[in-house]
């Protein structure tokens, strides 16, 4: 019985690269979008901060105007950048959307390949059986017509 040998082992593997290339780079993506998020949530954090400081000090009653203005200078350039957090999450978003679809692009490409590859390997088995069920009749019959003789 001869061995299976797929015609486009090849090319399957380099899709299959392919494919964790793409999941790789939108892992990549992701991370940053996480990245991202992490920061707001410490510019949120720090806002609020800066806040509860303003009003301790305006309701402790000891004002003291270089400390507030100072603190309330912070808070607009926390939510400044802020700002431009929210901006580059609105433009990574896009880049995710694209990185997401090209894995599934790749994805589909792989199991379609792999699927070609189970059903090539199937017609292989049922000519190699038929082969086999060829040879053992001819076997056969050979040897009842040995036996006729």
């Amino acid at each position: 019985m001869s061995k299976f040998r797929f015609r486009l082992e090849t090319y399957l593997r380099l899709k299959i690269a392919a494919r964790d290339q793409c999941r790789a780079e939108l892992a990549e993506v992701l991370r940053a979008e996480e990245q991202l998020k992490e920061h707001q949530a410490g510019i949120e954090s720090d806002i609020r901060d800066q806040h509860a400081f303003i009003r301790g000090r305006t309701e402790a009653g000891a004002l003291n105007i270089d400390l507030i203005t100072a603190s309330q200078r912070e808070v607009m350039f926390l939510k400044s950048l802020q700002i431009e957090k929210q901006q580059l999450m609105l433009k990574l978003r896009p880049h995710i959307q694209q990185r997401r679809q090209a894995l599934i692009d790749a994805d589909h490409e792989v199991r379609t390949l792999e699927k070609l590859k189970e059903q090539k390997q199937e017609q292989h088995i049922k000519l190699e059986a038929a082969i086999e069920a060829k040879q053992m009749d001819e076997i056969a019959l050979s040897g009842f017509m040995r036996k006729g003789e």
